[in-house]
């Protein structure tokens, strides 16, 4: 490569390589809060490395690495609105929750030690301050969710009896089969194929004249000939492999199958009930509709709110340029409003378009990590109309808070 080129690729791998007051440059400003060209390149530089160290296929990858610039500007837009509405309600979080959100994270991935949770971090690329402080962010967000968003899904028995009735479908259980097995062992008392096939024939005989599969099978199961029974429970459509799903899904109550070969020898099924294809009655279902109806509520209260954060908040927007259709994702996940639409929801925003220098690109190598960065809170923000341009001078601006 030549020197140029190595040159470039320095700048842009590494952040610090460029002027600090380049750095300390606002990019994105919400009332008090502001992200500067650092912030969001870091966090750019922490996705790519996630989506390289992740993501297998080729065009996907390209794909996500498009428009990586895009999703974390706006994950910045989002966030910095809710923690700026945080600070204003004065939500403060205590060193014992970010103690219990450390815990819940090492139980989630099963970290038992500080030696595996200190490996954990190295892979990461974080230390226990970072760590800490972003889950300190995160549980601010929460806070903010949870005090103005939650009380906003209120729901009554009626509201949840007619989601029932307009998604009634959704709840159909399919037809399922109680089941219970005896295998005769491949390797087992008897040496050959006939003599298996031989002793199968004799279970399923004398459980045809009565006999329980239990007894049935008593003689032959302490001597390692057959396995004991084996109790399946319930099974739908699918849980079982093809050949036996074949050989029991037609059979009564009561019925053995045909000896089926599968893994482990030949099997024989008995259908213990048959339990037919049901809608269960709205007594049965009631909580899994409640959560659902929550979680349909509080997607459209989320959407809501965050428009009238934005109209209540002095917003100062001025992505990089591989970042400035981040408006085009947002609206995409608001579920795809027209832009004529969109464009008069946001009359306090103004985007300047700055020409700002090459944003972190990948790396060459990227390490694996265990632990993945907390996620901030991603309600969906609204897009933001056409402003004139211009850009906030900043000598020295304070940290993001």
């Amino acid at each position: 490569m030549r020197p140029k080129g190595i040159f470039v690729l320095l700048l842009l791998l590494l952040p610090s390589a460029l002027p600090a007051e380049v750095l300390n440059r606002i990019v994105l400003r919400v009332n008090d809060q502001i992200a500067t060209l650092h912030d969001y390149q870091q966090r750019r530089q922490e996705l790519i490395r996630d989506i390289m160290r992740r993501e297998q296929d080729p065009e996907e990858r390209k794909r996500l690495l498009d428009q990586a610039g895009e999703i974390v500007y706006a994950g910045l837009y989002q966030e910095l609105l809710l923690a700026s509405r945080a600070e204003q309600l004065g939500i403060d979080v205590t060193e014992a929750q970010v103690d219990a959100a450390v815990a819940q994270l090492r139980e989630n991935f099963q970290i038992k030690t500080d030696e595996e949770f200190a490996a954990a971090l190295a892979q990461s690329g974080m230390t226990r301050e970072q760590l800490r402080e972003q889950l300190r962010g995160q549980i601010r967000l929460q806070e903010v969710r949870g005090r103005e968003i939650n009380t906003r899904v209120q729901l009554d028995e009626d509201d949840l009896r007619r989601a029932y009735r307009k998604n009634i479908e959704q709840f159909r259980q399919p037809e399922q089969l109680q089941l219970r097995e005896v295998v005769v062992l491949d390797e087992g008392g008897l040496p050959t194929a006939e003599e298996r096939a031989r002793v199968a024939a004799e279970i399923r005989q004398a459980v045809a004249a009565g006999t329980s599969l239990a007894d049935a099978v008593k003689e032959h199961a302490g001597k390692g000939v057959t396995s004991n029974v084996i109790e399946l429970g319930w099974v739908a459509p699918g849980d079982l492999d093809p050949s036996l799903e074949a050989a029991v899904w037609k059979l009564s109550a009561g019925s053995v199958s045909e000896p089926v070969t599968a893994r482990g020898g030949l099997h024989l099924v008995q259908v213990i009930e048959r339990r037919e294809s049901r809608i269960p009655p709205f007594s049965e279902v009631a909580e899994l509709v409640r959560r659902q109806e929550q979680d349909r509520v509080f997607q459209q209260e989320i959407v809501k709110y965050m428009d009238e954060l934005e109209k209540r908040s002095l917003i100062v927007a001025a992505p990089p340029p591989e970042a400035a259709g981040y408006r085009r994702r947002v609206m995409a996940e608001r579920g795809g409003a027209a832009e004529g639409e969109a464009e008069g929801l946001a009359g306090a925003v103004e985007e300047v378009t700055t020409p700002t220098p090459p944003a972190v690109a990948p790396g060459e190598s990227a390490l694996p990590g265990t632990l993945p960065e907390p996620k901030p809170v991603n309600p969906t923000p609204p897009p933001v109309a056409e402003p004139p341009a211009g850009d906030p001078p900043v000598s020295d601006p304070p940290p993001r808070r």
